[in-house]
C-alpha cells in the first residue's frame, strides 16, 4: 500500500494542504511567519551544516513547535554531551524562536536549527544529502511521510519519542487513516511511548511492528531540568511577604470563569498577591485585565520600578518567557486553557510545588488527568466551583502546602524518559 499512499499524498494531500495554509496565512500572522521563513532555508543550511565535525555521528531532531522542542531537549543534551553533533528542525515560528533562545543546560550547540522544508521528495532528498545523519529523532506525534518513507529507503534509523495516539484519533477509527499512517509507523525504527494504553494503540496499526514499548514521557525531564537551571525573576522583597496565587496562559474564556472570584480574594486576604500571565499578552489583552481589576492597585512586570512606595496588589505580565521562573515564588497556579481547545502546560507550576485548578478540556493533557486521579489537582467548569476552590484553599493554607509537594513529588517520580530514549538509540546507532 505505500506506493499508493505515496502518490495520493504527494501528488494531491501536500498541495492541497499547502494550499490551506496559505489561505489561512492570509489572516493568521504566525502562518505567515513560519512559510516566509523558509525563503532562503537552503542557503542558510549550507551555512549551518559547513560547522560540523563530520567526525562526530549526527542525530537529526524534528519537532513542530516550542512544546515538542521542550520534550526533545533533554534527549538533545544527552547527545550532546556524549560527543554528538545535532541538528533541530521545526514546522512553527514558535518552535524555531524557542529553540533559538534555548541555553541546552551548557552542554553544547547545536550545529543547526531551521525550518523543515515542504515534504516534497525532491526536498527530502535534498536535506538528507545536506544532514547525512546517523538517525532521525521525531517527537510525539510531527511525521512528515516523505521525509519517513525516504529515509527508511535509505535505512536511516528513526524514531518516535514521548509518542502518543488518542483513543479517538482518525489515525486509529478511520480504516483509510489507519492504512495511511501505518505505513508511516512501519519505516520507524523504534515507537516509545508515553503510556501502556497508547503502546496497546499504535499496536493496532502496526501489529506486527519490532519495536513498540512503553517508555514515559520526556517532558518529565525537561520541567525537571529547566526547574533546576531556571533563576526566579528579579522582583521586589515585597513579594516574599505574599500568598502568590499565579495565573498562568489565561485566555478570556479563563478569566470569565476565574476573575470574579479573583477580585472577591483579592478584598477578603491582605496578604494575597496575583500574578496575571496571559497566554497571549497583547495590548488588548492585557487592557482587558486592568479594567477588570481597576479597583486595585496593579503594575505590569516591565513596569515594576515605578511603584517603589506603595506594593501593587496584581502584577501584570506583559512579556514573555519568565512565566515558567514566576513559579519559583508561586503557593498555587491557575492554568489557562481549559476553555477552549485544551489546558496548557500543568507540569511547570506543579513541580515548583504548586497545586493546580484548571478548566474542563484537560484530556489533552495525560499529566492532568493523573494529578486529578490523584488528588493533587482541580478542574471547573463554572465560576461558583472556582470560587469554592480557590477560598478552600485560601482558607486552609497548609493543606494548599501539602498538595502542593505531592504534586512535586508526581511529576519528579516520573522522570528517566530521556535517559532511556538516549541508550535505546545509541545501542542501535553505534
Amino acid at each position: 500500500m505505500t506506493p499508493f499512499w505515496q502518490l495520493l499524498y504527494t501528488w494531491i494531500g501536500l498541495p492541497f494542504l499547502l494550499g490551506i495554509l496559505h489561505l489561512f496565512a492570509l489572516k493568521e500572522k504566525k502562518i505567515k511567519e513560519s512559510l516566509d521563513g523558509r525563503n532562503g532555508l537552503w542557503n542558510r543550511l549550507d551555512e549551518q551544516i559547513i560547522h560540523r565535525n563530520i567526525q562526530h555521528p549526527l542525530i537529526w531532531f524534528h519537532v513542530v513547535s516550542a512544546g515538542e522542542y521542550l520534550q526533545a531537549e533533554p534527549v538533545i543534551e544527552r547527545f550532546l554531551a556524549k560527543g554528538f553533533d545535532c541538528a533541530v528542525t521545526l514546522s512553527s515560528i514558535s518552535g524555531y524562536k524557542w529553540a533559538k533562545r534555548s541555553q541546552l543546560n551548557g552542554v553544547g550547540k547545536l550545529v543547526v536549527i531551521d525550518y523543515l522544508p515542504f515534504d516534497f521528495p525532491s526536498n527530502i532528498r535534498r536535506i538528507l544529502a545536506i544532514f547525512q545523519p546517523a538517525a532521525i529523532v521525531y517527537t510525539k506525534f510531527d511525521l512528515w511521510p516523505n521525509l519517513i518513507w525516504t529515509a527508511n529507503k535509505q535505512r536511516i534509523p528513526q524514531y518516535l519519542i514521548s509518542a502518543t495516539l488518542q483513543p479517538r484519533s482518525l489515525r486509529l477509527t478511520s480504516a483509510p487513516a489507519r492504512s495511511f499512517y501505518g505505513s508511516i509507523y512501519a519505516c520507524l525504527d523504534g515507537i516509545f511511548t508515553v503510556s501502556p494504553e497508547d503502546e496497546q494503540r499504535f499496536r493496532i496499526t502496526n501489529p506486527n511492528h519490532p519495536d513498540i514499548q512503553v517508555v514515559g514521557d520526556t517532558r518529565f525531564d525537561s520541567v525537571m531540568d529547566r526547574k533546576n537551571r531556571l533563576r526566579q525573576p528579579k522582583l521586589p522583597n515585597y513579594v516574599k511577604e505574599k500568598f502568590v496565587v499565579i495565573i498562568g496562559s489565561n485566555w478570556p474564556a479563563d478569566e470569565e470563569c476565574i476573575f470574579p472570584a479573583l477580585a472577591e480574594a483579592l478584598q477578603k486576604f491582605s496578604d494575597l498577591l496575583l500574578i496575571i500571565a496571559p497566554h497571549e499578552p497583547t495590548e488588548e489583552h492585557l487592557h482587558s485585565s486592568e479594567t477588570f481589576f481597576k479597583d486595585f492597585e496593579m503594575a505590569r512586570f516591565t513596569q515594576l520600578d515605578d511603584h517603589p512606595d506603595e506594593p501593587p496588589r496584581i502584577i501584570l505580565n506583559d512579556t514573555i518567557g519568565v512565566l515558567a521562573p514566576m513559579y519559583h515564588i508561586g503557593k498555587l497556579a491557575y492554568v489557562g486553557g481549559g476553555f477552549t481547545t485544551g489546558v496548557h502546560n500543568v507540569m511547570e507550576p506543579c513541580v515548583m510545588g504548586m497545586p493546580v485548578i484548571f478548566g474542563p478540556i484537560h484530556y489533552n493533557s495525560p499529566e492532568a488527568l493523573d494529578l486529578l486521579q490523584k488528588k493533587f489537582a482541580f478542574t471547573v467548569k463554572k465560576p461558583d466551583e472556582f470560587h469554592q476552590i480557590l477560598f478552600q484553599l485560601l482558607q486552609d493554607r497548609q493543606s494548599c502546602i501539602t498538595l502542593g509537594k505531592k504534586a512535586a513529588n508526581a511529576i519528579e517520580s516520573q522522570c528517566g524518559a530521556a535517559q532511556q530514549c538516549f541508550e535505546m538509540i545509541t545501542k542501535k546507532i553505534q
